[in-house]
């Protein structure tokens, strides 16, 4: 029998970054994968700020950035191939201290996060290795494992959280449900490494082509890397290795054979589904076990590293002693509706795609474009994507819920950092008001139980207990000053939990968010 505090099943992106936020707490995190190793080819192809500052809180975002490129913008084109929707990231300053968006290489990424779990003395990540079964005795729980060579083992652990995917075998023993958000389509996806010479002549942007005959999308990736996404019609191939005779009449519109390599073509059916129950005892879900997403807003891979990240601090709060187990019931009241509210943007994205009646499309285009006055107006990616709509949060401040903006800044010794690198994933009490020593205290003994940092923003006379900065990039004060508060706490999943006018609110708040969490 092996103990530890944490045992996670499937070490696919979502699984990987749990184990890594986990251990980095200090924790002892047991990590199980079926596979011997990297699956090859690529899945998602977009990720947004919010993955690279998560992956940054994990010591690898410089590691990932050569294997990433900003996401272009994207093209809606009608039935008559005019433009009838134009979606595109926010220009800088970038408010979480990354460009919005990005197109990635997978198998790249996931090397690097399971790099970094190699690199972490808490993780034992064994591969090739089937979870058998699990039992839930009530105060822990506990596994046997198959390993490829036949061996058979025991784990122990206190919490098990499932990370095996859209069809995981754990979900399904709890008996929890999957909820079907309506939407469930077949789609061809097709993946190509372009040659130099036919780059230019394919589009310079991505394009949704919605056209009712067969709708599909056009991918800029990394480098050469190009995808398709088509519509699959009724009697076409829904085999995962699709035929090459079917195929290459669907590209030829825009490639034909030498114009690159094929990396790979697989028929999927995209999805809109989310688990009834998040936990189930000592058991929890994340990534695709707890959801899947129509790839429409490229936010399926987000939403299970925002899992993680939600799941990382409260668990480590309840390993340690400093919460009650309660804690992690939050998890799924705070994760749930943000990934349905998610999900169905995603959806309602996919509709617009794929209308296949020639006279909704054509009425389609022509009230997307009153909408817009004639005039087709770019719509910002992250506008689309809420904030926690719920959960440990005072909703009745201004900023409640929203992710807390990261500035580049200088610090006392003159270095420039991002503002994460310098407090680390604690909870923080920003602050863009003048602050004095008495201030800084009162706030700082608040803070003290829950391990907190007091940060003073562009201040002239730093307080003493605090961490003082100067702002190199205009963000973190005109967002404050957009909600008229100076004062903002932050919860270790960098969302807002709270705003204050003036520091006896701060340290009300304070004391509520330590209550909460005790």
């Amino acid at each position: 029998m092996q103990d530890f505090d944490a045992i996670v099943v499937g070490v696919g992106p979502t699984g990987a970054t749990l184990a890594g936020l986990l251990a980095q707490r200090g924790l002892r995190v047991a990590a199980f994968d079926q596979l011997p190793g990297l699956y090859p080819l690529p899945r998602a192809i977009g990720f947004d700020h919010e993955t690279m500052r998560i992956v940054q809180e994990l010591g690898i975002a410089e590691r990932v950035l050569p294997f990433t490129a900003e996401y272009r913008p994207s093209e809606y084109r009608g039935i008559d191939g005019g433009l009838i929707k134009r979606l595109d990231m926010a220009p800088p300053p970038h408010r979480l201290g990354w460009a919005p968006n990005y197109v990635f290489d997978q198998p790249a990424f996931e090397h690097e996060l399971r790099r970094r779990l190699a690199e972490l003395p808490g993780v034992h990540a064994a591969y090739s290795t089937e979870v058998l079964s699990f039992v839930d005795h009530g105060d822990m729980v506990s596994i046997d494992t198959r390993a490829g060579d036949g061996r058979t083992s025991r784990f122990r652990a206190k919490y098990l959280i499932a990370c095996d995917g859209g069809s995981s075998p754990i979900r399904k023993a709890l008996g929890i449900e999957l909820e079907d958000l309506g939407f469930d389509e077949p789609w061809l996806v097709v993946d190509a490494s372009i040659n130099d010479d036919k780059l230019a002549e394919l589009p310079h942007t991505q394009v949704q082509y919605c056209e009712p005959e067969r709708p599909c999308t056009f991918v800029i990736g990394p480098g050469n890397h190009r995808r398709w996404e088509i519509t699959l019609l009724p009697g076409d191939s829904l085999s995962e290795s699709f035929p090459d005779e079917e195929l290459w009449p669907l590209l030829s519109r825009w490639i034909k054979p030498g114009d690159g390599k094929l990396r790979r073509a697989a028929a999927y059916r995209f999805h809109g589904l989310i688990a009834r129950q998040w936990r189930k005892g000592r058991v929890l879900l994340a990534g695709d076990a707890a959801h899947m997403t129509p790839p429409f807003m490229a936010q399926g891979m987000v939403q299970g590293l925002r899992d993680a990240q939600n799941l990382a601090w409260k668990l480590a709060r309840v390993l340690r002693g400093e919460s009650s187990d309660a804690l992690l019931d939050t998890y799924g009241s705070e994760r749930r509706p943000h990934v349905e509210t998610t999900t169905r943007g995603a959806i309602s994205l996919g509709r617009v795609i794929c209308e296949r009646d020639p006279v909704k499309a054509r009425e389609r285009d022509a009230a997307m474009r009153a909408e817009s006055g004639g005039e087709i107006r770019t719509t910002i990616r992250q506008t689309m994507v809420p904030g926690l709509l719920q959960g440990s949060l005072v909703s009745e401040t201004p900023g409640a819920g929203q992710l807390c903006p990261q500035p580049r800044v200088r610090s006392a010794d003159g270095g420039a950092a991002l503002l994460d690198d310098l407090t680390g994933a604690c909870v923080r009490v920003i602050s863009i008001a003048p602050l004095d020593n008495a201030d800084a205290a009162a706030l700082a003994e608040q803070l003290a139980p829950l391990h907190g940092r007091v940060i003073a923003v562009d201040t002239a006379a730093p307080p003493q207990r605090c961490l003082a900065v100067q702002e190199l990039q205009p963000v973190m004060r005109p967002w404050l000053h957009s909600l008229q508060r100076g004062i903002a706490i932050v919860r270790p999943d960098h969302y807002v939990y709270g705003t204050a006018a003036s520091i006896g609110e701060a340290v009300a708040l304070l004391d509520r968010l330590r209550t909460q969490l005790d």
